[in-house]
């Protein structure tokens, strides 16, 4: 009676141990073959991406402690926890547009985990 849906279940798990991963790897590869602005953007995505993947995976760690992780913790809540999700993402689709780019697989995979965490997270909403 009040087990969770499969849906949610799911959605959870790909937005805590696997979206900003998968952001980090796509970063990475575009930092190592893309030159100028382009690399910076990417690189901006991969900080913010492992940042985020370090907060998120602190308790797994050991118990966190202090004004630090606290004031991060509390950041990663925000908007649902999706907002610091987004924002990653942002700076790796930016990094699409701008000039010196290379491997545009990289930019539909990028797509493509965008419309897997969204479509998970209106699923989980309405069903």
């Amino acid at each position: 009676m009040f087990e969770p849906s499969p849906l949610l279940l799911a959605f959870l798990i790909f937005k805590r141990f696997v979206f900003l991963e998968l952001i980090a790897a796509l970063a990475l590869v575009r930092v190592l073959r893309a030159s100028g602005p382009s690399r910076l953007a990417a690189l901006a995505a991969l900080v913010l991406a492992v940042l985020g993947c370090a907060v998120l995976l602190a308790p797994m760690a050991g118990t966190p402690q202090g004004a630090l992780y606290a004031s991060a913790a509390r950041l990663m809540a925000m908007g649902s926890g999706m907002i610091p999700l987004l924002v990653p993402s942002l700076f790796l689709a930016i990094s699409a547009y701008l000039p010196r780019r290379d491997q545009r697989g990289l930019d539909f995979a990028h797509i493509a985990l965008l419309w897997l965490l969204i479509g998970l997270w209106i699923a989980s909403r309405f069903f």
